[in-house]
């Protein structure tokens, strides 16, 4: 008997879609059929992905029912906030290699 692959979420645009509440679904299908049609091309394959994980995580940020507040209050300055180095410890290295390519 062999295995079976896990069914994953992040990468299933109907299940991202189905997450999404009602006025960011236009948004993410735009994006999506965008990153399709680019990830045609050689190496732009890892478009489609990158996309669909970003929209599965942001599924679950809008899934929050404080986003929206926290939102505006970002938009605006106000709100706690973790600086960029702290939320993403190598964020120099990161910053730097994407520099270097």
């Amino acid at each position: 008997m062999s295995a079976q692959p896990v069914h994953d979420p992040r990468y299933d645009p109907k299940a991202i879609l189905q997450a999404l509440p009602e006025k960011w679904r236009p948004v993410f299908l735009a994006q999506y059929h965008e990153a399709w049609e680019a990830a045609r091309e050689p190496g732009e394959y890892h478009r489609l992905p990158e996309l669909l994980n970003l929209w599965w995580l942001n599924s679950i940020a809008f899934a929050d029912p404080t986003y929206d507040q926290r939102a505006r209050e970002a938009a605006q300055g106000a709100g706690e906030f973790v600086p960029l180095e702290e939320a993403v410890p190598d964020w120099e290295e990161r910053l730097a290699r994407t520099r270097r390519q």
